[in-house]
């Protein structure tokens, strides 16, 4: 194996962190059998993000052990021919583990799905504006090929670094099995209630609580069953609520027992950054969706075909009641979803562009422009 066939991957999470396992090691059974051989060095342990879901804190001793663990991740960097960051290196840190890749003239390739730059740039802390306020695009000018994962993303990377690729979060649609409208054909012929899904974690659910005298309004003029996975508990009175939790195991089969998968957002710019990853799963499931028109929805979702993208309370109801009443709309939307997923945003169909970025940053031969 030649050293250019070599990646370091500087990962935020492990598995248990979505946009990790979707941004990066998704891809890499599909590197490695195309001889390119990758090494992951995760920041955080497997058990950092349940324990920040259950409300509990990390000890000093615990970020002190995490960032010598990246840093010396980090000095390996002239081992590889290219280093592939995901989101950031180290928090809320100075950029020293930056400044240590650029003295190496490690060729870095820089993936933001989220929009970060925000978490410094628009926080209350005015010394973290001051002092941090330039760490992000100081990365993304020092890196040798930036992956943003919507159009707003890749807007801001490009005033930064002209080497900027448009690259969505993609999903393995082998994962979530086609046909999926025959089960739910059966259910509504049983008396069942139609399901609406929503997946994500307990740091997010608080969107989904701001939606509940929408989601009244909806079940007052069409009975359903709220599904809600990766959350333990949620009250929410005045409608039939049924949580289950979250495991990359179970995701597929979860969705698949829903009728409609729902993204409510905020409407500012962190939700901008947002790529999606709901919407692709829903769809990828054979599921048709109502959407805010933030996170990159509005490249994912074709309003009136897939799915509808709701701007207001009243469009929200609207478009869910239309759903909810049209088994045969239902199926259709999701027919079609599936299809634009499988087109537009699957893994078969991004792998192969992952492994061309890699081997063009190893040559010098970098992309420019939002192309992808």
């Amino acid at each position: 194996m030649n050293l250019e066939d070599r990646v370091l991957f500087l990962t935020k999470y492990g598995r248990s962190g979505a946009s990790s396992r979707y941004r990066v090691l998704q891809f890499l059974p599909f590197l490695e059998a195309r001889g390119i051989r990758c090494t992951v060095q995760s920041l955080h342990s497997d058990d950092y993000l349940e324990a920040v879901f259950a409300g509990r804190g990390q000890s000093p001793w615990y970020w002190a052990a995490r960032f010598l663990a990246r840093a010396q991740a980090a000095a390996r960097a002239s081992h590889y021919s290219a280093v592939f960051v995901q989101k950031e290196l180290a928090p809320y840190f100075p950029p020293v583990l930056e400044l240590m890749l650029a003295a190496m003239r490690a060729k870095v390739i820089y993936d933001i799905d989220d929009a970060i730059h925000l978490q410094y740039t628009e926080s209350k802390n005015p010394l973290t504006r001051l002092l941090l306020g330039g760490k992000i695009p100081f990365a993304l000018r020092r890196s040798a090929t930036v992956l943003a994962g919507n159009a707003y993303l890749a807007t801001y990377a490009l005033r930064f670094n002209e080497h900027t690729i448009l690259f969505p979060t993609v999903v393995d649609t082998a994962r979530y099995p086609a046909g999926q409208d025959v089960l739910r054909r059966s259910r509504a012929a049983e008396g069942g209630l139609p399901v609406i899904g929503w997946i994500g974690s307990p740091g997010t659910v608080r969107i989904l609580e701001e939606m509940a005298d929408v989601l009244r309004a909806a079940a007052k003029e069409i009975p359903f069953r709220l599904r809600v996975i990766g959350v333990a508990r949620l009250d929410m009175p005045g409608l039939d609520v049924h949580c289950v939790p979250w495991s990359e195991e179970s995701e597929a089969r979860e969705l698949s027992l829903c009728d409609i998968g729902i993204m409510p957002l905020h409407a500012n710019a962190w939700a901008k950054g947002k790529c999606g990853l709901k919407l692709l799963q829903y769809l990828a499931s054979g599921i048709p969706v109502v959407s805010s028109p933030e996170g990159g929805a509005e490249l994912i979702v074709e309003h009136g075909v897939n799915g509808y993208i709701a701007r207001s309370n009243d469009e929200w109801r609207k478009h869910l009641v239309a759903l909810l009443d049209n088994p045969e709309l239902r199926g259709l939307f999701g027919r079609e979803g599936r299809r634009h997923v499988e087109e537009h945003f699957s893994l078969a169909v991004w792998a192969p562009r992952m492994a061309e970025v890699i081997r063009s940053t190893i040559r010098g031969e970098r992309g420019e422009g939002t192309g992808g």
